[in-house]
């Protein structure tokens, strides 16, 4: 599994574990304190009650990964952070609604009983060893795993983008996404986490670039390259495209620097321009053409059928 540096976690939060000692981690309140906190201490206002039971030290009660450390303490040790939060710990896109959910999500076996926690959102499963991981010192899914759990929660589209990122960033094939899917039997999200895998890419950089590929597929358009290297007729480096029709010479890009220096704007003006002299049509996509999907459709259909026109006027 991919880890980041150990201690911290994609939203930058250093927290030491309970088991390390000191106060820097999450504590289990009891009436007989810890070792340099009294009962008292631990229930001021110096720290914050996530669970029942759990204190947090004030000045890391906003870190994710805090919040995570402190849900763990009292659960059995088979638990992990699965769905939601293995996405958040693994830096996987979420829609806005899911990358702010501060409820915890962990998974234990089916046969260890159930928590009830406030602040906890408890999955009974079965995992394999290669579907656990650690990541900064947390249990966690692995991203296979993370990404199949997901698909009950996500649409195609986004399950899409989350799925570019787990091939491209964590290194998972689609051979192995698809031996975890099927592995489970039936669950939530099954057939739409086996569908969308044939529709991943690791090429992708952005999740708004595998939104739009998802859109003009879904429109029944021909399959592009992604982030494809284009060359000139004698074989120079022209650019690299965000999806590329090379039958019909179309180049589809998704521009999201809305507020991208001039400088930088100057450069892929020169850069389109180019291509456009090199006989490549440049259509471009900004973030609020993806309010109006019908519109983008019918634009790049009718680039690849000017395309289309201009190869056989060329044969």
């Amino acid at each position: 599994m991919t880890q980041t540096r150990a201690g911290r976690t994609a939203h930058g939060a250093h927290v030491r574990d309970d088991k390390r000692g000191g106060s820097a981690g999450p504590h289990h309140a009891t009436k007989a304190g810890l070792p340099g906190l009294t009962y008292e201490q631990l229930r001021s206002q110096a720290f914050t009650a996530t669970s029942r039971g759990v204190r947090l030290p004030a000045s890391v009660a906003d870190s994710p990964r805090a919040r995570w450390a402190a849900a763990l303490l009292l659960l059995p040790p088979q638990s992990v952070l699965s769905h939601i939060s293995a996405a958040q710990a693994l830096d996987l896109p979420l829609p806005w609604r899911l990358q702010v959910s501060s409820r915890i999500h962990v998974s234990t076996p089916r046969d260890v009983p159930r928590p009830r926690r406030r602040d906890i959102t408890t999955h009974h499963t079965d995992l394999t060893p290669a579907e656990r991981g650690s990541l900064g010192g947390l249990p966690i899914t692995s991203p296979a795993r993370t990404y199949v759990d997901m698909a009950a929660l996500l649409g195609h589209a986004d399950l899409v983008a989350l799925g570019d990122v787990v091939l491209r960033d964590h290194r998972v094939s689609q051979d192995e996404l698809r031996e975890v899917a099927l592995r489970r039997g039936r669950y939530p999200g099954r057939g739409r986490a086996v569908k969308a895998i044939d529709w991943l890419d690791p090429g992708a950089e952005s999740p708004r670039e595998s939104h739009l590929r998802v859109l003009l597929r879904q429109a029944r358009l021909p399959r592009p390259d992604v982030n494809g290297v284009i060359v000139s007729a004698a074989g120079l480096f022209l650019a690299r495209g965000d999806l590329v029709f090379r039958r019909e010479r179309v180049i589809v890009e998704y521009d999201g620097e809305v507020h991208a220096p001039m400088e930088q704007r100057a450069k892929d003006a020169a850069r389109r321009a180019r291509l456009r002299e090199h006989g490549w049509i440049v259509v471009e996509v900004v973030g609020s053409d993806m309010h109006h999907p019908a519109r983008v459709i019918a634009r790049v259909r009718s680039a690849l059928l000017d395309g289309s026109a201009r190869t056989l006027l060329r044969h």
